[in-house]
């Protein structure tokens, strides 16, 4: 018997997932001017900003908010806020954003969730969804989409025109550089065909080849929008560098 019992335990102990590091407690350094330093893998934070949630855009509920991964720098804060903002008023009735990792209030590594993220100018952001009626519905967590753009068994849909609405707003958005959005290769073929679809201007859609990037050296981006902003020159003088 106290074989089984040990059994039992030890069986329930590989089936329980490890306990996923948090970084709540953490408070920003004081800065007049929030600052981005170093490299996206190798960097802090001055004076990050909080992204808190509202109607437009909200930190993802089921894994991401326990994690306390909501800091960025003011920049990338505001920019994300712009950006879900112009997609509701673009299609009224649009759910929150969903906003996955950020960084931490200091910045820093954030193992084991990603290499990056560490200086502030890193976004993961899900994309908007449709149920199976074509109605958008909240993201809950990020969640993979196939080439054909459909998630959890087909039950939901990659809301193409929302998704694009967003990355318009941000490569439009004149207080950022985004260096990349990183994504797959057939959602970012979709997203494309859209912005041609809707006649977007050349430079648009230019610049939309240019940042829409699946990356070499990591997972392919099927579940999430990565984005990445460049230093501004006052964070190079400062030693940010990208």
């Amino acid at each position: 018997m106290c074989g089984l019992l040990a059994l039992a335990l030890a069986l329930k102990a590989a089936s329980t997932p490890a306990e996923e590091p948090t970084f709540c407690g953490e408070k920003p350094t004081s800065s007049a001017q929030g600052l981005s330093i170093g490299r996206t893998n190798q960097g802090e934070i001055l004076g990050a900003k909080e992204l808190k949630s509202n109607e437009a855009i909200r930190t993802l509920p089921l894994r991401h908010a326990r994690r306390c991964l909501h800091w960025g720098t003011p920049r990338l804060v505001a920019t994300l806020q712009r950006a879900a903002e112009a997609v509701r008023q673009s299609s009224p009735g649009s759910p929150p954003l969903g906003v996955g990792n950020l960084s931490r209030a200091r910045g820093g590594p954030i193992h084991p969730y990603s290499r990056s993220h560490q200086a502030g100018r890193d976004a993961d952001l899900a994309f908007y969804q449709l149920d199976e009626k074509d109605k958008p519905i909240p993201a809950e967590d990020l969640l993979s989409f196939d080439e054909r753009g459909h998630a959890d068994s087909g039950k939901r849909r990659f809301d193409t025109r929302r998704n694009w609405l967003l990355v318009r707003a941000l490569l439009e958005d004149k207080e950022v550089d985004v260096q990349w959005i990183f994504i797959s290769l057939p959602l970012r073929q979709t997203l494309l065909e859209e912005a041609r679809r809707l006649k977007e201007p050349a430079w648009l859609l230019e610049r939309a080849e240019r940042v829409l990037h699946q990356p070499t050296d990591s997972r392919p981006h099927d579940d999430h929008f990565h984005l990445r902003i460049r230093c501004t020159p006052e964070e190079r003088s400062a030693g940010c560098v990208g």
